[in-house]
């Protein structure tokens, strides 16, 4: 584990570094809406992250920010849905990806979809498997 990420009801999504968290109740706090772990072996994870947070008030500025950072493009996104497990897709998932693709990639929901199915087949390039490293300093 790399560290964590916590929802501030503020909107801002904040990265705490694994060793600076390490006590259980680091984020017992009535101002952290949600923590997620930061897996960098785990590209999904950097997904997950920021389409839940969108789902739950995280500033878009941030979250464009995260994705920039991470490579979370349109064509990342076609690779994401391609190596999700659906067991593994949460409400919270389903309801950032449209606020991703309205407000992040720029795009109408229905153009994005017909996007996808037209790059399915292996038409488009996706990104590789690791997230990127937050930077902290």
């Amino acid at each position: 584990m790399d560290g964590f990420y916590y929802l501030h009801t503020d909107g801002n999504l904040i990265f705490k570094p694994a060793v600076v968290a390490e006590s259980p109740d680091y984020f017992d706090s009535p101002f952290v809406k949600k923590v997620w772990r930061l897996d960098l072996s785990d590209r999904l994870n950097a997904w997950r992250i920021v389409l839940e947070a969108l789902s739950m008030g995280c500033r878009v500025e941030r979250a464009k920010e995260l994705a920039e950072k991470w490579g979370l493009t349109f064509n990342d996104s076609i690779e994401m849905l391609k190596r999700m497990n659906r067991k593994e897709i949460s409400e919270g998932m389903i309801k950032g990806m449209d606020i991703f693709i309205k407000e992040i990639l720029g795009m109408g929901i229905e153009a994005f979809w017909a996007k996808v199915k037209e790059g399915w087949n292996g038409k488009m390039d996706g990104a590789g498997d690791k997230g990127q490293a937050e930077k902290t300093g």
